[in-house]
């Protein structure tokens, strides 16, 4: 396992080691980043001195035919280069030569008009227009009409077929002649004309209603030109300046056009490509470049070709006009604050290419033509950071001057500058003739050259003459390389001179790619690659000082070691090859299947280019790990020397194998495709294939993907027929590295189980069943969870259930041997523990036996008693499941003390609190059923209800008050146990009072406050503070003031004064029976409390309250209040009678006040005369109760004196009153 943990690290290092490497080739600045001065002129010359930066490749003649018909010629010829269809086009006059200069001879012939051909153009077609093969149109124009031809073209290995239709659209010229012929994208057709204009061919299907099939407008005139006769529009084209050609951006959505007067107007195609709007005209391009390169001559400048700058080759840069001087002026459709930040470069670019139109159009740069200045310059071509220039080099000859960004010097310098600048390697080519065109016809375009891989393919560029056409090859630092070591006697100060420039990793890195090639090397060429990787390709050493980049060397126990060109070289041209599909993805989702998505041609040759590689290290000693290891021990002089070729050993060992396993990902990926993935894999669950999903190469290749490839094998196992060849045997062979010894047991144990599926007799399948268990018990480590639920399932299937839970809990105690799970769980399962990894790993293991269980469900006990015992983490997990199910009745009848002991582990749950308090009631366990049902009404993490806490509390005292009888009961002091009693009713009279705030608030709608109160059980102190106090709840007071028997007599008589006046006051209330309702409900629960329910200060209250709402009082209001809330008579008379007495001692003693309180008394006693009337009991008990209940003696004094002082205040209504109830009184007693 340490070796394999160590192998997998050290394949991430080289994997990082790779990226780094990549990332370091995609880095390379774009052609913006290098021309941030306003000028620039810096060329260099290759090595060796007679390089060239584009090579003649071949020379291909005109054909004889077309001498001759050029022999014809009576007015005007022209020619260009169509390189969408590999061919070139001449005209004689009126007829039209499309020549296939890949086949030489082959040419078509059009002289289907008379008119003489002035420009010819191939554009892409309109959507809906032509039938499907025609692939381009072509567009021809003379002075009279411009009509269009359909082109089908067919690719080919000799410059495919051409084949010409006619489509019967023309347009009138008008006498113009076309001089340039562009199309964007979606099929419009600009034309530039000799008077200056730009004219648009519209074209469709067919002829409208109203409107003819094809028209020509002009999309630079004004309005009134529509009214303007075509010979007047004739006669003033003399006084204009002729368009000399147009370009289109399609990205940026710009069309260019050059006058011949070196102006450059811009037009806008809108955001969608359908529209046309004049943008700027730059009327003075030699000024402006004049002003920012004082050697370039801006007076009469003159511009003979414009080429669009393509958005992914710079984001600002967008056209380079190149001059007959050969300079090339490069423009800027952003602003200049813009340009200096990148970032917002790249979201002004992005508005541009969408939606928006450019605000400026500047000359931002001016580089000077390579070479001596003088000669002019008649063609050009710039794309693709390269720049060719046709000048005349004699009579019968042009020079073709290349200009190619010099790659290694550029990085030099980035490396040491903040900013790089432009140095250009330049060289000219001999071609025969006159050069009428240049065009770029093959090969790949790179922004760093240095990042290549195969000898081939080379750019390729065509140049057209007037004696044909001579194809050109772009030559490389590569293909420099090779120039250099191909010659019969290599010069060493050539060679060390290539290596200064380009660094001796670069130069190693092409040293592979040479004996790499696909291409067959001649000896000299492979022998002298082979003596500069190995006899000049440097050592490994300990660095001095930090290197400048990390990935250059190593860090090790002893310091830093830099690595050898060898190394280095290896790593770049190992990330160079695996460049391609390295972050594309290999897998993707189609719907319920998964398919490979890699390009299997680019792949095949990544393949083919790392096997090449794979051969060439295995071939060579020195790249043998051990034996370099054991070379640079006898070699090396001291112990840091030999560290330095021990890290350089094992970085090479990483980097093979790396190799080796791309090499294998990449037959894999073959495999799949073979084998039919989609189909195999829509068997698969969907989170797995989910997971697979857009898995990447590098994923694959690196640790992570083992286990994707071994998946996915696994899914090709269960799609393949039952007899077929075993697939482990083709893995084994194809792809040996890949999977280990477990991974094929894997394999084999499936297809045993897939055999028992299909055997027809039961002892066939029992054996194959057990041969299967006895593969997997002996991996059961190494297993997935899908994996291991998949071989369950079959077991299933089988109706082996014992060897599901065997394979399970196998699986469960192999993984984790020293049971460190238990103990994390033991301790609580602290968070963020590295052990909770090898927990989580038991428990997925032990849901397949859970799951199993489910969809047999209902399962008889005995199922259950016949699990493994042994693993108490299964045994809990089991317990889990039973309570999900609601069967806490089947947990109980399995081991009590285990039972119990689960039930009091951590994490406490409220599930698992109720499970354990009637698990103390079932046992007779009273008393710790009280206990627990009181911590769970008092624990503040559980979402508890505050309704269910009193529910807890109410049950925990008739629990506790259960246990005094019960046999449990003597193991507890009855000290104790009163004392956990009363605790328990304090709580419930508090958890009463708080729900009768939360009540309150929910009612008035403060919802988050009354959310609050479910959390936990306050104190009175909190309920006070907190809520009752803040929020003015009147009736919360009074209840807390009883709970806590508060003293402060004034106090209370405010709360009781401000709650009777606000439910008086409210407008929606009754009045005085809304007042006498509240002090019932109330009283009814606070009576008999003293401190929160005076009667005295409470009836001294209704008196006043009944005396301002005279009018609203009826009799008897106020004692009835005191009996409505349970309040004894014998209590209301004395509260009454010492109302009355503290009245009857001032000087208010006969007022209305006391006339009130007297009738009230005087109606209490009646209603309790009435109350012992009606009674059944016997008279003597009925006596009995009258003197307990009231005091009659003394309410019988209290009506004498009320009587009196009735008659000294002239109330003889009152005196009636009282004397009838007195009377009545002494009748009885």
């Amino acid at each position: 396992m340490a070796s394999s943990t160590t192998t997998e690290a050290a394949l991430e290092q080289a994997a990082q080691l790779v990226e780094s490497k990549q990332q370091s080739d995609a880095k390379f600045p774009e052609i913006s980043e290098l021309l941030h001065a306003s000028s620039s002129c810096e060329y260099e010359a290759g090595i060796p001195p007679d390089w060239q930066v584009v090579r003649k490749q071949r020379a291909v003649g005109l054909p004889d035919a077309l001498f001759e018909q050029y022999d014809l010629l009576e007015c005007r010829c022209f020619m260009g280069l169509f390189p969408e269809i590999g061919r070139a086009w001449i005209t004689v006059d009126h007829r039209l030569f499309l020549w296939n200069y890949e086949d030489e001879e082959d040419f078509y012939t059009f002289e289907g008009q008379e008119q003489v051909i002035v420009s010819v153009g191939l554009v892409r077609p309109q959507r809906g227009v032509f039938v499907d093969d025609v692939k381009h149109v072509l567009v021809v124009a003379t002075p009279l009409e411009v009509f269009l031809l359909g082109v089908g073209y067919r690719a080919g290995p000799r410059g495919g077929d051409v084949t010409l239709y006619a489509t019967q659209i023309s347009v009138a010229a008008d006498g113009v002649a076309m001089t340039s012929i562009a199309g964007t994208a979606d099929g419009r057709i600009l034309m530039a004309g000799n008077d200056g204009a730009l004219y648009e061919l519209q074209y469709r299907a067919a002829d409208g209603w109203l409107s003819r099939r094809a028209r020509k407008v002009n999309l630079t005139a004004g309005v009134l030109s529509y009214f303007v006769p075509t010979f007047l529009s004739a006669a003033a084209r003399g006084t204009v300046t002729a368009a000399v050609s147009v370009v289109v951006d399609d990205v940026r959505r710009l069309a260019y056009v050059l006058q011949q007067d070196a102006a450059i107007r811009v037009f806008w195609l809108g955001a969608d490509g359908s529209a046309f709007e004049h943008v700027m005209t730059h009327r003075s391009v030699g000024a402006a470049a004049a002003l920012l390169c004082p050697q370039f001559e801006g007076a009469g400048v003159e511009l003979i070709s414009l080429h669009v700058i393509p958005v992914n080759e710079s984001r600002s840069l967008a056209l380079v006009a190149v001059t007959s001087g050969g300079a090339r002026i490069y423009f800027s459709t952003v602003g200049r604050a813009q340009r200096l930040h990148s970032t917002v470069v790249a979201a002004a670019a992005s508005k541009t290419t969408v939606s928006e139109k450019p605000a400026v159009f500047d000359v931002v740069h001016v580089r000077l033509a390579p070479g001596s200045p003088g000669t002019r310059v008649h063609a050009a071509y710039c794309g693709g950071s390269t720049t060719l220039l046709a000048r005349a080099a004699g009579e019968d000859h042009d020079a073709i001057v290349g200009a190619a960004p010099a790659s290694a010097q550029i990085l030099a310098r980035a490396a040491r500058q903040p900013r790089a600048s432009l140095v250009e390697l330049a060289a000219e080519a001999r071609v025969e003739g006159r050069t009428w065109a240049l065009a770029e016809i093959g090969g790949q375009t790179m922004r760093n050259d240095l990042a290549t891989v195969d000898v081939v393919p080379q750019r390729r560029f065509a140049a057209l003459t007037n004696a044909g056409v001579t194809v050109l090859e772009q030559q490389r630092p590569l293909d420099m390389l090779r120039a250099l070591l191909s010659q019969p006697t290599v010069r060493d100060a050539e060679l060390r001179a290539f290596v200064s420039t380009y660094g001796l990793d670069e130069a190693c890195a092409m040293c592979y790619a040479l004996l790499c090639a696909d291409d067959t090397q001649p000896m000299r060429v492979d022998a002298a690659a082979r003596r500069l990787l190995f006899e000049h390709g440097g050592i490994p050493r300990a660095a001095e000082a930090p290197a400048f980049a990390p990935t250059s060397g190593t860090e090790q126990s002893g310091g830093r070691v830099e690595l050898s060109g060898r190394h280095n070289g290896l790593a770049m041209y190992l990330a160079r090859v695996l460049q391609p599909v390295w972050t594309q993805s290999a897998l993707a989702a189609d719907g319920a299947q998964l398919r490979v998505v890699l390009n299997m041609q680019v792949l095949a040759g990544v393949q083919r280019r790392l096997q090449r590689l794979q051969r060439f290290v295995a071939s060579d000693q020195r790249f043998v790990p051990d034996q370099l290891g054991s070379f640079a021990a006898t070699a090396a002089q001291t112990a840091d020397s030999a560290r330095c070729w021990q890290a350089e050993a094992a970085s090479l060992a990483a980097l093979y194998d790396l190799l080796v396993r791309a090499i294998e990902v990449a037959s894999f990926a073959d495999l799949l495709c073979e084998l039919n993935l989609p189909a195999a894999s829509a068997a698969m669950p969907p989170d797995q294939r989910q997971q697979l999903a857009g898995a990447t190469f590098a994923r694959l290749v690196c640790s992570s993907g083992r286990s994707v490839c071994r998946d996915l094998a696994l899914a090709l196992v269960h799609a393949q027929p039952v007899g077929s060849s075993a697939l482990s045997d083709v893995l084994g062979a194809r792809c040996a590295g890949m999977f280990s010894a477990a991974d094929v047991a894997l394999c084999r144990a499936l297809e045993h189980l897939r055999a028992a599926a299909e055997a027809d007799e039961d002892a066939a399948a029992a054996t194959l069943a057990r041969d299967a268990l006895e593969l997997l018990a002996g991996i059961a480590a190494s297993l997935s969870i899908q994996q291991l639920r998949d071989a369950c399932a079959a077991f299933e299937k089988l109706n082996r259930l014992s060897c599901v839970w065997t394979l399970a809990l196998a699986c469960a105690t192999q993984s984790d041997p020293r049971d460190t799970a238990v103990a994390f769980w033991g301790d609580g399962a602290p968070a963020r523990d590295e052990r909770e990894a090898l927990y989580r790993r038991r428990m997925d293991c032990y849901s397949v036996v859970l799951d199993m269980l489910d969809r047999r469900w209902p399962v008889d006990i005995h199922v259950l008693q016949q699990l493994p015992r042994e693993d108490a983490l299964f045994q809990f997990a089991l317990f889990d499941w039973l309570l999900a199910r609601d069967q806490s009745s089947m947990l109980f009848r399995m081991h009590a003390p285990l039972v119990e002991q689960y039930l009091l582990i951590e994490p406490r749950t409220l599930e698992k609190g109720d499970m354990l308090w009637h698990f103390y009631v079932q046992s007779s366990q009273y008393y710790n059923a009280a206990l627990v049902l009181q911590q769970l009404a008092c624990a503040s993490d559980l979402d508890l209800m505050l309704t269910k806490r009193i529910e807890y509390l109410s049950l925990a005292i008739t629990n506790a008050k259960t246990s005094v009888g019960s046999a449990s009961a003597g193991a507890v002091p009855a000290d104790e146990l009163g004392l956990m009693v009363r605790e328990t009713e304090d709580l419930l009279d508090v958890a009463q009072v708080q729900l009768m705030i939360q009540q309150q608030l929910e009612q008035q709608q403060n919802n988050e406050a009354a959310r609050d109160l479910d959390r936990r059980i306050y104190t009175v102190t909190e309920l006070y503070d907190r809520f009752a106090e803040p929020l003015r709840l009147w009736d919360a007071m009074l209840l807390i003031f009883k709970a806590s028997n508060h003293d402060d007599a004034q106090m209370v008589e405010d709360v009781w004064q401000v709650l009777l006046r606000s439910v008086l006051d409210d407008q929606q209330s009754t009045g005085l029976l809304a007042v006498s309702s509240k002090v019932s409900q109330l009283g009814s629960r606070l009576y008999p409390s003293a401190s929160a329910f005076p009667l005295v200060v409470v009836a001294r209250i209704l008196v006043d309250l009944s005396l301002e709402r005279a009018a609203e009082y009826s009799r008897g209001l106020i004692f009835n209040t005191f009996v409505q809330a349970q309040v004894p008579h014998g209590a209301i008379f004395d509260a009454l009678n010492k109302l009355y007495s503290q009245r009857a001692s001032s000087s208010q003693g006969c007022s209305e006040f006391a006339a009130l309180v007297a009738r009230e008394v005087s109606l209490l006693a009646a209603d309790w005369i009435d109350s012992q009337a009606s009674s059944e009991q016997p008279r003597g008990l009925c006596d009995e109760k009258l003197a307990d209940s009231l005091p009659v003696m003394d309410v019988d004094t209290a009506l004498s004196q009320y009587i009196i002082n009735a008659t000294l205040s002239n109330n003889q209504e009152l005196k009636s009153a009282l004397q009838h109830v007195q009377d009545r009184l002494r009748q009885i007693f």
